[in-house]
């Protein structure tokens, strides 16, 4: 069930992937240790557990920057920095950092003394249900075998995001090794998650859910159940986050166009109307280009079709613009890929987009776009996935109001995230 390079090889041949890392702009990580606060920088890994004995007790939290949430399993630090987590009653139990991370890659080690359900969270947060805490989020599965290091949207879409195939299954079988120790690495760089283990890559996928959150390190309920982390070590990397295209009212980043009317709402919502027999297009357009983001927007349609024009450029036609746009429309073509002056659709799931629109009411459609990788979705859900070796390098994105009639529709949180080249190196490493 799923709702995405392995230069990996072994513990000992990873450093030439950790002096990549190193090579990104300096930075300072605050983490806590058994002797004093340890920052690391230039992208160096940092231990991210004490490595003096120490335990977590049920409503304690005696290591600085670290507190336990959700149900009764124990969690203790052996000497060397060994986390040890013991089942318990209620529901999962959670080890979590209070900082928040963004981008980072985060490596570490687990063995089962007694097989359970385990993971670590990441990009997470903690949510109250009744009189239990929850965490939300991404979460990096660990299992006896079957599923480990595929990624679980937990509490949120409750689904593996990397497709549970014959050909995953069989190569995490071969590579998780039984009754010992096995090796995990997660990487998030922007909307990229990757994981690997034991050098085996695992889950390479593009979302847009989290771009930060809290670590957790997760013990199943039960009577029983044991599981061991060590090394467990981080390196930080620079944060990528969203910007708005337009807030406070005022249209910053974007510029409309002369044809039809524009206005920000008393909520912050951008209503687009165009007038009945107009035949060219209304345009909210970026005054930048952008070669490699994620952007995304909320819409309502009134009437009418719209769409999100992204690596496009200006032409003296009437729709003004040629290049991609990630459909807005009432149904199935929501979050196709239509190209504008080109090739017409070049990607589209009409019965997904269809089961995922929720009409009448508010939508989100989002892209990502790296090299000539190009990525959709509608409401969280991927809809089209696709490498075009044709499509534009670089170009402006925009809100459209098709001419020709009618057209209407509401948008809030038009939000655009850049990629530098330091950080697209990363995800196509």
């Amino acid at each position: 069930m799923g709702c995405g390079i392995n230069f990996f090889e072994g513990v000992n041949l990873m450093g030439s992937f950790f002096s990549y890392v190193r090579e990104f702009s300096v930075f300072s990580v605050l983490i806590f240790s058994s002797a004093a606060v340890v920052f690391a920088a230039d992208g160096e890994f940092v231990q991210l557990i004490p490595t003096k004995t120490v335990s977590w007790t049920e409503n304690g939290k005696p290591v600085a920057g670290w507190v336990k949430h959700g149900g009764n399993a124990t969690f203790t630090v052996e000497d060397g920095g060994v986390l040890v987590g013991k089942s318990g009653s209620g529901v999962d139990t959670f080890l979590c950092t209070e900082k928040k991370y963004s981008n980072f890659v985060m490596k570490f080690d687990v063995k089962f003394d007694v097989n359970c359900n385990s993971g670590v969270q990441f990009r997470s947060f903690v949510q109250k249900k009744d009189a239990n805490e929850l965490l939300v989020g991404y979460q990096c599965e660990i299992l006896p075998e079957k599923d480990t290091a595929n990624i679980f949207d937990e509490h949120r879409r409750s689904c593996y995001l990397t497709p549970q195939t014959p050909e995953l299954q069989d190569k995490i079988n071969k590579a998780f090794k039984n009754n010992d120790w096995n090796e995990i690495v997660i990487q998030c760089v922007g909307p990229s998650i990757k994981t690997w283990l034991n050098g085996e890559k695992v889950s390479d996928l593009v979302d847009l859910a989290e771009v930060e959150g809290i670590f957790g390190f997760q013990v199943s309920s039960g009577d029983s159940g044991q599981v061991r982390w060590r090394n467990i070590q981080i390196s930080e990397l620079p944060a990528t986050s969203w910007v708005p295209l337009y807030a406070d009212k005022k249209f910053g980043a974007v510029e409309t166009k002369p044809v039809g009317k524009w206005e920000i709402l008393e909520d912050g919502s951008l209503r687009g109307v165009t007038e009945k027999g107009q035949p060219k297009d209304g345009l909210v357009l970026s005054k930048e280009s952008y070669k490699n983001f994620a952007v995304k927007v909320s819409f309502k349609m009134i009437s009418g079709n719209s769409g999100l024009y992204f690596r496009a450029s200006e032409i003296d036609k009437p729709y003004w613009l040629k290049g991609f746009q990630c459909e807005i429309a009432i149904g199935g073509d929501t979050a196709g890929l239509w190209e504008v002056e080109g090739r017409g659709w070049v990607s589209r799931n009409v019965n997904l987009a269809k089961k995922i629109f929720k009409s009448g009411d508010w939508n989100e459609v989002g892209t990502v776009a790296v090299g000539d990788h190009l990525v959709t979705f509608l409401n969280g859900q991927k809809i089209t996935d696709i490498v075009d070796p044709k499509c534009a390098k670089e170009g402006l994105t925009g809100l459209q109001l098709h001419g020709g009639g009618n057209q209407g529709c509401l948008f809030r949180d038009y939000y655009i995230m850049p990629l530098n080249d330091e950080a697209v190196k990363l995800i196509e490493k």
